[in-house]
């Protein structure tokens, strides 16, 4: 991924207009604005804008009609909305009839019976290698039946900013939680005018609720690109979840303010299974005592608890001289203690233990530990 550095960073000398925020040139004072309220907002290349116009003419002598708006299109080197609304047009990208069956009318609650609300979706170009324009501003015309040019809106602009990739996007599971692991092929670092950044978003298979979801994540930097994990530590087992990366480019003034974000193409979805084969750790810290008490002989052990938040328990493993480990408890012990009752004087056993969690995933036996019985 390349980029005229220097140019993207003397465009931001004037704020940015876009997000949804209309610009703040209004039309000729020799033109009334029929276009109320453009507002613009930018994912991936699509750019979306919306506005409100008037259902039919003003001029009731042009009646029957209808309005048709002309959406244009320029390039500009600065993010300022002012604009020549006598050449306002000069670069058409697309016409909105609102008789026609395109989908462009958009439905609004508490709507003026008087107007609607519009939308158009544009496409924008790849900008070539060295090349200055880095924002795209936008203007509506209004034209009557009759093609008279009837109004013009406010402009807005949107940056034309680089959007990071997910190339190579897969997963992986560990006693951790999901690992989504991706690559992109940036070449060299972005100017200090831009960062880049990652949104990931989950839901439970078979549901429609989709969230953000926050993450543990870590960037290694590599001779063909970047790499990129995210950690979601907040899963539950034995679950199936679908996710997405959503890349994002944030945008700061010269000052080191943001002003700007600027969010891509969400990424296919992947999904993962949380099926919980991890072992708990290995119980640490063993310590044996040899006791007894009139008429008794016993042995003590006591360890260190484990964290894991699915511990079922502990099991208790113990042998003599020459024998194998046996366990000795019938059922997992739920305290990090155990007393061992059955035992004979003279003898030498040796002790070790193991943690259990709730799917039956028993961890590796702590160091044995001998005791001998006087």
């Amino acid at each position: 991924m390349k980029w005229n550095k220097a140019a993207f960073v003397i465009a931001l000398c004037a704020p940015l207009t876009w997000g949804g925020a209309p610009g703040p040139q209004r039309a000729s004072s020799h033109e009334p604005q029929l276009v109320h309220d453009l507002r613009v907002t930018r994912k991936g290349n699509k750019v979306m804008l919306t506005w409100r116009q008037p259902r039919l003419p003003a001029d009731r002598q042009s009646l029957p009609g209808h309005l048709v708006s002309r959406v244009c299109r320029s390039m500009s080197s600065s993010s300022s909305t002012t604009a020549n609304h006598k050449t306002a047009c000069a670069h058409p990208v697309g016409e909105v009839d609102p008789q026609k069956e395109t989908g462009a009318v958009v439905s609004a609650v508490g709507e003026k019976p008087s107007e609607i609300t519009l939308r158009f979706s544009d496409t924008l170009p790849e900008q070539p290698e060295g090349t200055d324009p880095q924002f795209a501003v936008y203007t509506v015309e209004v034209r009557d039946n009759h093609g008279k040019k009837a109004g013009v809106s406010n402009s807005v602009s949107v940056p034309l900013a680089p959007l990071p990739q997910t190339d190579e996007l897969h997963s992986q599971v560990d006693v951790r939680g999901v690992y989504l692991i991706w690559s992109n092929d940036i070449e060299s670092p972005p100017p200090s005018s831009l960062q880049f950044d990652y949104r990931v978003s989950r839901s439970e298979k078979g549901s429609s609720r989709r969230g953000v979801i926050p993450y543990l994540r870590g960037l290694v930097h590599t001779r063909d690109g970047d790499r990129w994990s995210a950690v979601d530590t907040s899963i539950e087992w034995e679950k199936t979840y679908l996710y997405w990366v959503t890349p994002l480019t944030k945008v700061y003034s010269r000052d080191g303010q943001l002003i700007g974000q600027i969010e891509g193409e969400d990424s296919g979805p992947v999904e993962v299974t949380t099926h919980d084969v991890f072992p708990p750790d290995a119980p640490e810290r063993l310590l044996v005592i040899v006791g007894h008490i009139p008429g008794k002989k016993f042995v003590d052990l006591l360890w260190a608890p484990n964290i894991e938040k699915d511990l079922a328990g502990y099991n208790v493993y113990r042998r003599r001289e020459g024998e194998q480990m046996v366990r000795i408890n019938s059922a997992p012990i739920t305290m990090f203690s155990f007393q061992d009752t059955n035992v004979a004087a003279g003898t030498k056993y040796f002790y070790c233990i193991s943690a259990v969690d709730l799917r039956a995933n028993e961890s590796a036996k702590s160091p044995e530990i001998a005791a001998v019985l006087p």
